[in-house]
C-alpha cells in the first residue's frame, strides 16, 4: 500500500487557502466603498453597495439643488454617511467569518489592487464627468462680476438638469475659439450672468437703465461699484440700442454692472453656450480672514 506524501510546497499552498478575515482591514479597505466587502468574502454585496452609494449621492445632490431651504444642507452629508455605513457593514461581515475561512477566487491581493485602480482611474472619473455634465457641477468663483449676489471665493452649484428662465443666473461656457474671438483672451472658460432678455424680447440699455419690451426693469440685484460722473446708470460704452433678441439666443447681464463681462460686450448669447442654472452657494471661504462664511452655506440664489 503506497502512501502519498504532500510536498512542502503543497502543504504551504493548502494552508494559504485558509485565512481568517481581519475586520479592521475590511474597515480600512472600505475607504474604497465595496472593497471591504470584497475582502470579507461578499463580492456581490460590495458591488451593490458601491452602485447604491453613487445613486444615493447623485439623488442627494439633486435634492440639495431643488429644495429651496437651508435644511437641504443635510443632503451634503449623504456620501460621507454612506461610506461610514458601508465600512461598518464590511467590518461586521468580516468579523462574522469563521477562523477557517477559505479564500475565494477573488480574495487575492492583485485583484484588490486591480479593483482599486480600476475605480480610481476609470470608473470614478467617468461617474464624476457624467454627473458634472448631466446633473450638477461645482465652480469656484474668482471674479466679482456677480457681486453682491455671488461673491469671490464662493463655491457655486450649477444645475445641469434645468435650463434657466428669465431672471435666473446662468452659466455661460465658451470654447477656446469662442473666447479668443470674443475677448482676445487665451483659452476657453466660463462666465456667469443673469438672463434679462429671451428670444423675441426687445432689449435696450441707456443712461437711465435697462428696458425690456419698453418697460424699465426694477433690478435690486444690480450693483454699480463706480457710478458714472454724470450720475447716469450706464455710460455710453454700456448703451445697447433697442434690439430684438434673436431665436435661440439670450441677452445676459452681470449683476455687477461696473465689472461684469456680459451681452453689452459679447452680444447675444447662443442657447448652446448656456450650460445650466446657477442655483446655490455650496460654501464660501474668506481668504482674507481665513475662515468659512457659514452664513452662505446652502444659500439659494435668486
Amino acid at each position: 500500500m503506497s502512501e502519498h506524501v504532500l510536498s512542502q510546497t503543497e502543504v504551504s499552498d493548502a494552508e494559504d487557502e485558509i485565512k481568517p478575515r481581519k475586520p479592521l482591514l475590511a474597515l480600512a479597505l472600505s475607504l474604497c466603498p465595496g472593497l471591504g466587502h470584497h475582502y470579507a468574502g461578499y463580492l456581490g454585496r460590495g458591488i451593490f453597495f458601491y452602485i447604491l452609494l453613487i445613486v444615493a449621492s447623485w439623488g442627494a445632490a439633486a435634492a440639495f439643488m431643488f429644495i429651496d431651504s437651508r435644511i437641504s444642507v443635510i443632503f451634503l452629508a449623504t456620501p460621507f454617511v454612506g461610506i461610514v455605513l458601508i465600512a461598518l457593514d464590511a467590518y461586521r461581515l468580516a468579523k462574522r467569518q469563521p477562523a477557517d475561512y477559505k479564500l475565494q477566487w477573488f480574495n487575492r491581493g492583485w485583484i484588490y489592487t486591480a479593483v482599486f485602480l480600476t475605480l480610481a482611474v476609470t470608473i470614478n472619473p467617468l461617474m464624476d464627468k457624467l454627473a458634472g455634465s448631466q446633473i450638477v457641477r461645482a465652480y469656484f468663483i474668482t471674479s466679482p462680476s456677480m457681486d453682491p449676489t455671488i461673491l469671490s471665493h464662493d463655491i457655486i452649484l450649477v444645475n445641469r438638469m434645468v435650463f434657466p428662465k428669465k431672471q435666473d443666473i446662468a452659466l455661460i461656457e465658451f470654447a477656446d475659439d469662442d473666447q479668443r474671438q470674443l475677448t482676445n483672451l487665451e483659452g476657453g472658460g466660463q462666465l456667469l450672468g443673469r438672463i434679462i432678455g429671451v428670444p423675441g424680447d426687445i432689449v435696450e440699455v441707456n443712461a437711465n437703465g435697462v428696458y425690456v419690451n419698453g418697460k424699465q426693469l426694477v433690478e435690486p440685484y444690480a450693483n454699480f461699484v463706480e457710478p458714472t460722473r454724470t450720475g447716469a446708470l450706464y455710460d455710453e460704452t454700456s448703451h445697447v440700442e433697442p434690439t430684438q433678441v434673436p431665436t435661440n439666443s439670450y441677452f445676459v447681464l452681470a449683476d455687477n454692472r461696473t465689472y461684469g463681462f456680459d451681452s453689452r460686450i459679447l452680444g447675444f448669447i447662443p442657447k448652446e453656450k448656456i450650460g445650466g442654472k446657477v442655483t446655490k452657494v455650496f460654501w464660501s471661504w474668506n481668504l482674507d480672514e481665513g475662515h468659512f462664511k457659514w452664513e452662505r452655506t446652502a444659500l439659494s440664489l435668486k
